[in-house]
């Protein structure tokens, strides 16, 4: 049966993977509880120590819209690889963050960064009167001294270098796991077609021209979308870089590399300033900060920047400041009216996120503490299995941001008939679109757990890589 999925926008990715490991870059593994429930059911399927789980997929191909939905949904990318955590069982609780101006509250930590940083691209301007992050954009306007430039996310022996110095020094790591191809894999590839890796020259005009036309005025060029690499110069020398994605809705910021003899300029929390201020000026929209992890100091300085957290149950935006206290003892939160909170919330996965407009009530401690709610979605889980004859799923059956099996259940009585998947299988060499009661049980379960986790539309539009 031939595909009907038009490969130059597909989204081409692998199977999704549920890994575990002891290893963590933020917590080491070493906190005293396991998982994000304060008394977890036995049948919750939480490890017995603190156990890093990853969820993800390694994409071949997607465009920056389809990643837009996707950041909007709780994942993030690496390189190619894009993942997401278990609320519920991992030793992490990972939200995304975003904000932008009418968020941020300017502190006296930032006025310090950015007056020390104008001074030291020579401006030695007094700042009168109120406070405002523009002054920040009039400096650099007006310097000779500092300078940036945009470009595509690719290669260069002076990025890598100064990417090497960074990690060594400020992040300890062994020189010889500091390689060219290790800071390709992770801040230089991309899963995102040529023309947005590349992108036309009006969009580089147009960045290029921001800070010399803060407001816009000469609207040179057309928005940026696209993978891209900002470097900072300070005399010529490059002192930063950050590495950003240029998305739909807003600005997503992957990681930034800064000089360490440079530590003094707080070159971290300039960027972050100086980039939602460049949304706001370019009409980008959000400002994406990745994962904000409450009891991290490595990820705590994020609140700095004000914004919202997304609660991946009800796929809906709330302001920080109202959930922090939710996220107490690392706890994992969820919203909702926990009197109703009987059964998971069902979820349409083709609509936007939205914002929390209701009472703030924490749902977690009448749902996912309760072992009925994990002996219910096995009870269905088995039956799916049995009634579609499939291997068992990669996914848990309980998974806070993916599909409720009472909601898979419902939804494939009727869809499973008419349902076709793509898939390229490696040991042929030949990808089409099959139907889906045709397939292969472990076929069928990796079927089952994309469409949980990404949903029946995002299906229409993919081609799954698989081994045999």
């Amino acid at each position: 049966m031939e595909s009907l999925v038009e490969v130059e926008k597909a989204f081409i990715t692998s199977r999704i993977h549920y890994l575990t490991s002891d290893s963590c870059g933020y917590c080491k593994c070493q906190k005293e509880r396991s998982g994000g429930l304060r008394a977890a059911p036995d049948n919750a399927g939480v490890p017995e120590k603190p156990t890093h789980i990853t969820i993800g997929c390694q994409v071949e191909q997607m465009t920056c819209s389809q990643y837009d939905d996707f950041i909007n949904r709780g994942f993030r990318r690496s390189g190619t690889f894009m993942y997401t955590g278990d609320m519920l069982r991992g030793c992490c609780r990972m939200y995304t963050i975003r904000t932008d101006l009418d968020h941020l509250k300017i502190i006296k930590e930032h006025r310090q960064v950015i007056n020390r940083f104008k001074r030291a691209i020579g401006d030695e301007t007094k700042t009168k009167g109120k406070f405002s992050l523009r002054s920040l954009i009039d400096a650099e306007k007006k310097s000779t001294r500092f300078h940036t430039r945009f470009e595509p996310s690719g290669f260069s022996k002076e990025k890598y270098e100064l990417y090497r110095k960074y990690q060594v020094r400020v992040h300890n790591d062994d020189p010889e796991d500091v390689t060219p191809k290790q800071f390709k894999r992770f801040l230089c590839e991309t899963p995102f077609p040529e023309r947005e890796v590349m992108g036309a020259k009006g969009e580089w005009d147009r960045l290029g021209n921001w800070v010399k036309d803060p407001q816009g005025k000469l609207q040179i060029g057309k928005k940026r979308i696209g993978p891209t690499h900002e470097c900072y110069y300070l005399d010529n020398k490059l002192i930063a870089i950050s590495v950003l994605d240029f998305l739909p809705t807003g600005l997503s910021s992957i990681y930034f590399i800064w000089d360490p003899d440079f530590a003094h300029l707080s070159l971290g929390t300039l960027s972050g300033l100086r980039e939602i201020q460049m949304c706001q000026e370019l009409e980008l929209g959000y400002y994406y900060l990745g994962y904000y992890i409450d009891d991290c100091h490595k990820m705590r300085y994020k609140a700095k920047f004000g914004g919202e957290v997304l609660d991946l149950v009800n796929n809906a935006w709330v302001d920080l400041e109202k959930a922090r206290p939710l996220m107490e003892g690392d706890s994992f939160f969820a919203l909702g009216d926990p009197t109703q909170a009987t059964q998971e919330p069902e979820r349409v996965s083709s609509e936007p996120s939205i914002h929390w407009d209701k009472p703030i009530q924490n749902i977690n401690e009448a749902l996912y503490e309760k072992p009925e709610t994990y002996a219910q979605a096995k009870k269905i889980s088995t039956e799916v299995r049995r009634d579609h004859d499939t291997s068992e799923f990669e996914l848990p059956d309980v998974l806070p941001g993916a599909m409720s099996m009472a909601s898979l259940k419902k939804s494939l009585a009727s869809a499973a008939p008419e349902l076709s998947s793509t898939l390229f299988i490696m040991s042929i060499g030949r990808w089409a679109a099959f139907p889906f009661e045709t397939l292969p049980d472990v076929m069928k379960s990796y079927v089952i757990d994309f469409i949980r986790l990404f949903g029946y539309e995002r299906l229409q539009e993919t081609i799954m890589i698989v081994l045999a």
